[in-house]
């Protein structure tokens, strides 16, 4: 049993020695072309449980709203997390492939006796076997290839999810994605895919014809199963957004009584409703005001939405479901004997100029953030002239007041 790991450790000690014998000298590069197709599998696997830490912690209700995912003390943009997953991809596809055509060149001059090309390809399981004649069992899922198409459908999967929550939350965040972006990055994400296929199966294909004379085939089977998959993923990354928010036949949220929980945030029928496009001060954060003294800027607007909803009936259209009883969306005050809407287009047509958040901005009570820059952009610039709530003096930024635990 000792026999195997000693033949990888004689044929490395002879290259050092300088024992170069032709049968070494090929052993060797074998064995290290092996060896670097193993790390190879290391990393993308480590690259695979990257995407799925960040995609849970994009999900977490601290997260689901900010234009940032919280690492600790480190903010990380959401929008550079899914781009970096894409060339991250991009270079491990190129890199397998470069090592997998090298592997193949070093067998095309090898002469070594077969039954010492078996025992070194056995020397790395971390290569997930993908040189097995097993391979060729197109509906096994737990095969060497169907093990790699797993990894790389989960990787991908998880890179689409993080973009998706940086475009639907693009609402409560500065995400920059527009359709035309998405649309983009998710072509540029499928012709990723379709390069590395296109990349490293031939080389693959080529290798288990010189191990076993096999004709290898991808097969429609793995590549239905890995599309799949990588929807799956995408689905399970974003299980609250199939639900329906509202839960109301008409899309909407209310009429009903509303209390507000800080300057962004209403509790309704049991449900906590974040306001759409803006970012208040928090709660107990403290501002200056004109002489430079502090004054607590967050429980002022906190009061400033709670005045504007009081004994009130508030309607809301929700757009996102953060989670099962938080969701982010537009919100209105239903005045006596006013028009009540029955649909989102009817809610869009009669608060499109009287909704909480636009109030809560023209006040100087909140930010504008993400598609609220540019729908409220008149409105900051206004209470930024004439200096009300927060602009009368010095404040911090909201999401710089979170990030330092205040």
């Amino acid at each position: 049993m000792q026999a195997v790991p000693s033949l990888k450790a004689e044929a490395l000690k002879a290259v050092e020695h300088m024992q170069l014998s032709p049968l070494s000298i090929q052993a060797a590069s074998l064995v290290r072309s092996v060896d670097a197709l193993s790390r190879i599998f290391w990393i993308s696997l480590a690259g695979t449980f990257l995407t799925i830490f960040f995609a849970g912690l994009a999900q977490l209700e601290v997260n689901a709203s900010n234009e940032f995912i919280s690492l600790g003390e480190y903010q990380v943009p959401k929008t550079l997390v899914p781009l970096v997953a894409l060339l991250f991809a991009l270079f491990l596809f190129w890199l397998t492939a470069n090592r997998l055509r090298m592997l193949c060149y070093v067998l095309d001059g090898s002469s070594l006796p077969e039954r010492m090309v078996d025992e070194i390809f056995r020397l790395n399981p971390p290569v997930l076997n993908v040189f097995d004649e097993d391979n060729e069992q197109r509906w096994s899922p737990f095969n060497g290839v169907g093990v790699l198409i797993i990894n790389w459908a989960v990787f991908m999967g998880n890179a689409i999810a993080l973009t998706l929550f940086s475009t639907f939350q693009r609402g409560a965040v500065s995400a920059e994605f527009d359709f035309l972006e998405l649309s983009l990055f998710l072509l540029v994400a499928g012709g990723i895919v379709f390069y590395g296929v296109r990349a490293i199966f031939p080389p693959l294909r080529a290798i288990l014809s010189k191990l076993h004379g096999m004709q290898f085939r991808i097969g429609w089977q793995r590549k239905v199963f890995g599309l799949l998959l990588i929807f799956a993923t995408i689905a399970v990354q974003n299980l609250d957004q199939f639900a329906d928010p509202a839960e109301q036949a008409d899309d909407l949220l209310g009429p009903a009584f509303a209390n507000a929980i800080d300057g962004e945030t209403l509790f309704m029928r049991g449900i906590e409703v974040k306001l759409f496009g803006i970012d208040a001060v928090e709660r107990d954060q403290v501002c200056q005001d004109r002489a430079g003294n502090d004054y607590p800027c967050g429980s002022v607007a906190t009061q400033a939405l709670q005045e504007r909803v009081a004994n009130q009936d508030v309607v809301c259209w929700p757009l996102y479901a953060i989670s099962a009883q938080k969701v982010l969306g537009m919100c209105a005050v239903q005045d006596p004997g006013g028009a009540m809407p029955g649909s989102p287009d009817e809610f869009r047509e009669i608060f499109a100029d009287d909704s909480l958040s636009r109030v809560q901005v023209e006040r100087g009570h909140a930010l504008s953030v993400g598609v609220g820059e540019e729908i409220y952009a008149d409105e900051q610039n206004q209470a930024q002239t004439l200096r009300l709530g927060i602009w009368q003096g010095s404040f911090e930024l909201p999401a710089n007041w979170r990030a330092r635990g205040r």
